[in-house]
């Protein structure tokens, strides 16, 4: 029963942040990821162009059927004709791919610049929460935002290198295609939320190893929370706008709300268990 009240208390966290960040001064954070997002999209996109012809035009050419320069008739133009419609298939294809590479990428980096923006997200929603004040300073604004870019970049590896471990598993047995697909998103619910969730335990000035055992001891709740994030990020633009800062807001409620693992202290308020 406990995975199930902590799928809920990450599922109502999730689905409050959207509201808890308009109601209390924070709507400006959602212009920040899309402004973040399109200047690297932008960048990207402009770094990658000139190699991108260049290659599609190489392709291209070893790709071309000969025509004889004296040749003529319709088979010549067919020729002519097929090699014209390769050259701009091919152009396509690889600026599709360019396109999904550098939006799966995008996805991390974001998350990665965004580290200052989520730790403080998540800082001044525990704040107006539980009445527990931080005071700022910006040097621990960074070592938290550090620890936050850190983990992202732990997280990403991580699941990259399971997604491929999977899916050479699954190129060699094909019948396992629909569980891979099923393990994959548990996969990147778990590295998503922990991200999330670790901005909280930061604050509590856990070891990562401390962090890890407290995000497995509400795996429900992280679960809930990286699952609803990774649905949210796939829809274009919006969901880079909205999912990473009211994942991290929907993060601190969850844990905020979490009376099984708070406990009181004396001078501080309500502080979280590991």
């Amino acid at each position: 029963m406990s995975i199930l009240r902590d799928l809920g208390l990450g599922i109502n966290g999730s689905v409050r942040a959207f509201r808890f960040v308009l109601g209390n001064g924070m709507g400006w954070m959602f212009l920040v990821p899309v402004l973040l997002w399109i200047l690297l999209a932008s960048g990207g996109v402009a770094l990658l162009k000139g190699p991108v012809e260049d290659l599609g035009a190489a392709l291209a050419t070893r790709l071309q059927i000969p025509v004889e320069t004296a040749s003529s008739g319709w088979w010549a133009n067919v020729k002519t004709f097929l090699n014209g419609a390769s050259d701009l298939v091919l152009g396509l294809i690889l600026k599709l791919a360019v396109a999904y590479v550098l939006f799966i990428l995008n996805k991390y980096i974001v998350l990665i610049l965004l580290s200052p923006l989520l730790a403080y997200a998540s800082e001044r929603t525990e704040e107006i929460l539980t009445g527990r004040t931080f005071p700022f300073s910006w040097s621990q604004l960074m070592k938290d935002a550090l620890r936050g870019a850190l983990i992202a970049a732990r997280n990403g590896i991580l699941e990259l290198s399971i997604t491929v471990g999977l899916w050479i598993l699954t190129f060699v047995l094909p019948i396992l295609a629909p569980v891979t697909f099923v393990v994959l998103f548990v996969i990147s619910a778990y590295f998503y939320g922990f991200s999330m969730f670790d901005y909280v335990f930061e604050r509590k000035r856990m070891r990562i190893s401390e962090s890890v055992k407290a995000v497995n001891d509400r795996i429900g709740a992280v679960l809930a929370n990286g699952a609803l994030f990774g649905l949210f990020m796939k829809v274009p633009l919006i969901g880079v706008m909205f999912a990473p800062v009211m994942a991290a807001v929907g993060a601190a409620i969850a844990c905020a709300e979490d009376r099984s693992h708070v406990t009181m202290d004396a001078s501080n308020g309500p502080t979280l268990q590991p």
